[in-house]
């Protein structure tokens, strides 16, 4: 199983620079043995695919759907829509969705299985709060959030869904936490995995982190045992920073 990195631009890049972004990384020497996808505002996705055309390196994700197919739901987008596009992944249960439009397990739950159910991939981010993490609450919070999230979903099939764990407290602060760190939490989220599905599927899930991933860091995650890759913010604006990251996270 190749490791995964995904970029996630959040709300930076219209039509016209995403365009130039997928150029421009197109340019970059990257890995062959490392899986990599680009997950574009919704307003890009045209963009992204033209200028990815045939190629299916980057992947092409999206940032966020809706869990119906379609109707009067002003705004959302639907996972068949995003299907017209050539999107392979999603995003769902951001933490800063979660933090600023209130999106709850049971929407995030939701979210991932109409994203199964048509073949696209669903990224399921969990993580606990700088608070939470204080007082001991963390393994909890983090158990909680997987175990609701994975409630309908289907441990195989052509979309297995990915679980990227974020710890709030870490994104955007410059202040990762520690690979030790991460690779506890993320067993935690294995054992939930194994208990739903059984225990196969505790390595065959894959199980990334997200949490300000640079390139000077990446490796020491990806190369611990139990990490399958990483979810990237700021680092993944510059596309040829984010090759560099995609480079550094293989051995030379």
């Amino acid at each position: 199983m190749r490791n995964l990195i995904i970029a996630n631009w959040k709300m930076f890049y219209g039509p016209v620079k995403a365009g130039a972004w997928v150029r421009a990384f197109r340019r970059e020497r990257l890995p062959k043995d490392l899986e990599i996808s680009i997950a574009v505002p919704a307003v890009s996705l045209a963009a992204a695919r033209a200028s990815l055309g045939r190629a299916t390196i980057p992947a092409l994700a999206a940032q966020n759907s809706f869990w119906e197919k379609e109707g009067a739901y002003t705004g959302e987008i639907s996972p068949s829509m995003l299907l017209e596009f050539g999107v392979s992944m999603c995003i769902v249960g951001h933490s800063e969705r979660r933090t600023y439009l209130g999106e709850t397990d049971e929407m995030v739950a939701k979210k991932a299985a109409a994203l199964q159910k048509v073949g696209i991939v669903p990224v399921i981010c969990v993580g606990e709060t700088d608070v939470q993490r204080k007082k001991g609450q963390a393994k909890r919070v983090v158990k909680s959030q997987v175990t609701k999230a994975i409630a309908d979903l289907k441990p195989d099939g052509r979309a297995p869904a990915v679980i990227a764990y974020e710890p709030i407290w870490a994104i955007g602060s410059g202040k990762p936490c520690s690979a030790v760190e991460a690779k506890e939490m993320h067993d935690v989220i294995r054992d939930v995995l194994e208990k739903a599905w059984g225990g196969r599927y505790r390595d065959e899930i894959r199980v990334i982190y997200g949490g300000s991933v640079t390139d000077r860091n990446i490796y020491e995650y990806v190369s611990t045992n139990g990490i399958d890759g990483a979810l990237v913010g700021g680092a993944s604006l510059d596309p040829r920073q984010f090759a560099l990251l995609c480079r550094a996270s293989t051995p030379a």
